[in-house]
């Protein structure tokens, strides 16, 4: 059973690059409590002043939030980050959402997908379409893949980071969409 999307869950944030750390503060000022986590652990510092708390490990992180968003660069980052036993998944509580937000190839959010189904995870593809001033402002779009009753369940999280955020179908459609 799906629980982690109850009224401002703690929400864990990989990635704190040009993009993962607008999208971070947005969710800070929009009052969530957020863990953030960077392999440079400076990045993460960079948010405490927005109220963030800054995770020791990706092992951390995930074993003490209930909604994790990732923005990373490619599919290699999202899969080392994801797999193995320092991983997300090894370490997330059944009944978490990982929101990845990054954009990678279709077949990596169905991977993702996979994972989470053999963990009692839920998983959205989510990747990001705007500039770094689209994501400062609040005004990014979102296409998202995986379950529908999961993207509503986080339409309070799309609302604070997007002007648009639209559900496509089961995973892999949002980043199908997002490299149209």
């Amino acid at each position: 059973m799906i629980t982690s999307l109850t009224a401002n869950p703690r929400l864990g944030f990989i990635g704190i690059g040009s993009m993962g750390r607008l999208i971070a503060r947005r969710l800070l000022e929009s009052g969530y409590n957020l863990t953030a986590y960077n392999r440079d652990r400076t990045k993460a510092e960079a948010l405490v002043g927005y109220g963030a708390i800054v995770a020791k490990s990706i092992t951390d992180l995930a074993s003490n939030t209930a909604v994790i968003l990732s923005c990373l660069a490619n599919d290699d980052a999202v899969r080392t980050v994801s797999a193995g036993p320092e991983g997300v998944f090894a370490n997330v509580r059944p009944g978490s959402v990982v929101i990845e937000m990054s954009t990678v190839n279709p077949e990596t959010s169905r991977e993702l997908y996979k994972l989470g189904a053999a963990r009692a995870v839920s998983v959205l593809d989510v990747p990001i379409s705007g500039s770094t001033a689209a994501a400062e402002q609040g005004t990014l779009t979102l296409f998202a893949g995986g379950e529908r009753k999961i993207f509503d369940g986080a339409e309070p999280i799309f609302r604070a980071v997007a002007r648009q955020y639209f559900y496509l179908g089961p995973s892999g459609s949002g980043t199908t969409m997002k490299l149209v």
